[in-house]
C-alpha cells in the first residue's frame, strides 16, 4: 500500500461574517461563506473547492484513461456542477455532474464513440476524489464529443 499525506493549514478568526485562509503546498486562498448563503463571499468556499477537486481529479483521470486507450490528439474541457440541498437541518452536497467536452480528430472520434461509456466509467473509478465521496454524493457524467 502506498500512502501520501496532503497537508493543508486553515485559519479563521471571528464569526460567520469573517474571512479565513487556506494554505497548502500550492493553494493559498481566502475562504468565506458564499454570499448566496448569507456570507460575505470573499475568496472561495469549501463547497466550491469540493466541486473543483472532483472536477480537476476527473479531468486528469479522463486524460490518463484516454491516453492509455491510445487516444493521443485530444483536448478536454469540463464544466462541473455541484448541487447542494438543505435537509434535516443541514446542507450536504447531493450530486456532482461533470460535463466533459472531448475534442479530437475525426478519425479518433469514430473509435471513441464506441468506447466512450466504458472509458468515462474507468476514469471515474480511477479518480481519488470520486472514490472518496462515492456513496455519499451522486456522480453523473454527461460527455460531449466534438472535432
Amino acid at each position: 500500500m502506498v500512502k501520501h499525506d496532503f497537508v493543508v493549514h486553515t485559519s479563521w478568526r471571528g464569526g460567520r461574517e469573517e474571512i479565513g485562509k487556506v494554505n497548502g503546498d500550492v493553494i493559498s486562498e481566502q475562504i468565506s461563506i458564499p454570499s448566496s448563503l448569507g456570507g460575505n463571499g470573499t475568496g472561495t468556499n469549501p463547497d466550491e473547492m469540493l466541486v473543483a477537486a472532483a472536477s480537476s481529479c476527473y479531468i486528469i483521470s479522463l486524460a490518463a484513461t484516454l491516453e492509455r486507450a491510445k487516444f493521443t490528439n485530444i483536448h478536454l474541457e469540463i464544466k462541473s456542477i455541484g448541487s447542494a440541498v438543505f435537509e434535516n437541518g443541514k446542507f450536504k452536497m447531493e450530486k456532482i455532474t461533470h460535463y466533459p467536452t472531448i475534442s479530437l480528430t475525426e478519425e479518433e472520434k469514430t473509435h471513441l464513440n464506441k468506447r466512450l461509456p466504458k472509458l468515462l466509467d474507468i476514469a471515474d473509478h480511477h479518480c481519488m476524489i470520486s472514490n472518496s465521496i462515492r456513496n455519499n454524493v451522486k456522480i453523473e457524467i454527461q460527455a460531449t464529443i466534438q472535432d
